[in-house]
């Protein structure tokens, strides 16, 4: 009797691990191509580092047990970590679809996690304890910290981790300890300091959007102020920054270009719909979906419409730029490819639900999100 006792526990320990429970079984490895945060850089001008071209075909789809938020996934060494409103991380091997683990961190996770080789960086937005350190190794938690409720995607510049937080802070963490390095705080006259951005960077200024309209630039070293810009609206998208321009749009209807360095206006574009989506930039042009279903390609340098492709519904999702192609979803369930210098539709996937996560590509796949809790690998027909 205590043998089948000890049995039918041990086998419950095995189906607890192989459910609700991540630890990885050989290093990861990154290499400097990994799209290991959002945005795929400090910069966060969501351009993949690889090239992948239609037309696809569905190699995978994976059950992710809760939805997602406009914010998607990180990938290293071929596994994708992928978070969710329900609290988990999922870890999924690229190549198969195969599930290598599962933890519950307890609240709802909005941001992009970040993965940089065996520990995972994860923001919560109603923890307690808001900013977690996870080893990947050993499968524990190395380090918790209280920084206030996060609804964006943490950064990370050398050894330091920043967090934007609906308290109205930036927040520096040193990223090997989760001791807070210095906080930077939304003048109290501004009102509402609720900042829902993801924060960018230069290297050494990080910027962020605030709902008080605000765009704010922050010494990234000791956190002291450097300048602001106003909008007509509150910003929850996140900024993107190229040629020393940081692009942001609006809940006003505009997107905005500023200096980096010093916060001038180097140009606007009414789009006539509230912006939620974050742009993606490459070396000429800025792309950027609206509230009127409706997708730009605008030049970089002047602001100028280039093209403009019409979708069903809204966009509130980042696009993914790779080689010459354009990626971008929107809530009429599609995913659309469009050729970044014309707009014309390349290729597009309707899918069961919604679309309202941006794609990422890794390992030769174009990872897809899709609502109310699918992820969905495709590659090229013709790849082997």
């Amino acid at each position: 009797m205590r043998h089948c006792v000890l049995l039918f526990l041990s086998l419950c320990v095995v189906g607890l691990q192989g459910c609700s429970y991540l630890r990885m079984q050989q290093a990861v490895r990154a290499s400097p191509t990994d799209w290991i945060m959002y945005g795929g850089s400090i910069g966060r001008t969501n351009h993949s580092y690889e090239t992948l071209k239609p037309p696809f075909v569905k190699v995978w789809e994976y059950d992710a047990s809760a939805g997602f938020s406009p914010y998607s996934g990180a990938a290293s060494d071929g596994y994708l970590f992928v978070g969710n409103l329900q609290g988990e991380v999922h870890a999924i091997e690229i190549s198969t679809g195969k599930k290598i683990g599962v933890h519950d961190f307890g609240s709802s996770i909005v941001g992009t996690p970040i993965i940089e080789n065996n520990t995972l960086f994860v923001a919560l937005t109603n923890e307690k304890e808001n900013l977690v350190g996870y080893n990947l190794l050993t499968g524990r938690v190395v380090w918790r910290a209280v920084v206030g409720n996060v609804e964006s995607s943490p950064l990370m510049i050398g050894d330091r981790l920043y967090v934007t937080t609906l308290q109205g802070k930036l927040i520096c963490v040193n990223k090997h300890t989760g001791e807070t390095i210095w906080t930077y705080k939304i003048p109290v006259q501004q009102r509402p300091t609720i900042i829902r951005s993801s924060p960018s960077s230069d290297g050494n200024i990080i910027l962020f959007g605030c709902d008080d309209g605000h765009l704010y630039a922050v010494d990234g070293n000791d956190g002291t102020f450097r300048w602001s810009a106003k909008t007509g609206g509150s910003i929850v998208s996140s900024p993107s920054i190229r040629a020393r321009k940081v692009v942001v749009g609006s809940l006003d209807e505009i997107l905005y270009a500023f200096d980096v360095d010093n916060g001038n206006l180097v140009w606007k574009q009414a789009l006539g719909a509230k912006i939620y989506a974050s742009p993606a930039i490459n070396e000429k042009h800025v792309y950027i979906g609206t509230s009127a279903q409706t997708f730009y390609c605008i030049s970089l340098e002047t602001g100028n419409v280039i093209w403009k492709f019409s979708t069903k519904s809204v966009i509130n999702a980042p696009p993914l730029i790779s080689g010459d192609i354009v990626y971008v979803g929107s809530l009429d369930k599609n995913l659309y490819a469009l050729h970044s210098e014309t707009g014309d539709l390349l290729w597009q996937y309707q899918a069961k639900g919604r679309i309202k996560t941006m794609p990422i590509i890794s390992k030769q796949r174009l990872i897809v999100f899709v609502e109310d809790r699918s992820v969905i690998a495709f590659k090229n027909v013709e790849s082997e």
